[in-house]
């Protein structure tokens, strides 16, 4: 089982379930492109001396949400149930680093529209359902690696496919050893080709 994992109905896993669960809403890629992310994490954390994210948590962010009320995560089904069903092939070839927060990322030099809009969507429909999100802008990206000491200037890599056809509400559990993943819920998209 990886750390990605379908987390069942809360209220199975204790009687008392968890005042608040933190939420965010995001694109995870299938196994063998989350294999070749977790492969390009481990190189660039060598380089920067920094450390490698685990394949399993690999994902781009749509939506970070925050601590949600347990009650409130069947408004959040809701909204994923409302977004549109379009995905897109996404080629991330561009390596950067924020050297502020010692974060090294990948990204696709060129944003397809249906995820740009995907994103709008979500951002507007989770507005009107009274959720606030941060304020700065949508730079899709993967972060590869944290704790970089010597961040890598941004540059061209070899490019890398991900069909994005995978909408998840995703639960962050924060641990001494890092976050742990687990699947709330998820919707599937169509790419047109």
């Amino acid at each position: 089982m990886t750390a990605l994992s379908v987390l069942p109905d809360l209220a199975i896993l204790d009687p008392a379930p968890p005042a608040s669960v933190r939420l965010f809403f995001a694109l995870v890629p299938d196994t063998s492109v989350r294999l070749a992310f977790g492969e390009l994490a481990r190189s660039v954390a060598r380089r920067s001396r920094g450390r490698s994210i685990s394949a399993d948590h690999l994902h781009l962010t749509l939506a970070f949400v925050g601590d949600v009320p347990a009650p409130a995560m069947s408004m959040l089904r809701a909204v994923g149930d409302a977004m549109p069903q379009v995905g897109a092939t996404l080629v991330f070839d561009t390596l950067g680093a924020w050297r502020a927060s010692g974060v090294a990322w990948v990204a696709p030099a060129v944003v397809p529209q249906p995820i740009t809009d995907l994103h709008a969507t979500l951002a507007g429909a989770l507005a009107r359902a009274g959720f606030v999100l941060e304020e700065r802008a949508f730079r899709p990206h993967i972060t590869l690696a944290r704790r970089c000491v010597q961040p890598q200037p941004r540059t061209r890599c070899e490019p890398l496919r991900w069909r994005a056809d995978r909408l998840c509400l995703i639960g962050s559990e924060l641990q001494p050893e890092g976050p742990v993943y687990r699947e709330i819920a998820s919707w599937p998209l169509t790419i047109a080709e």
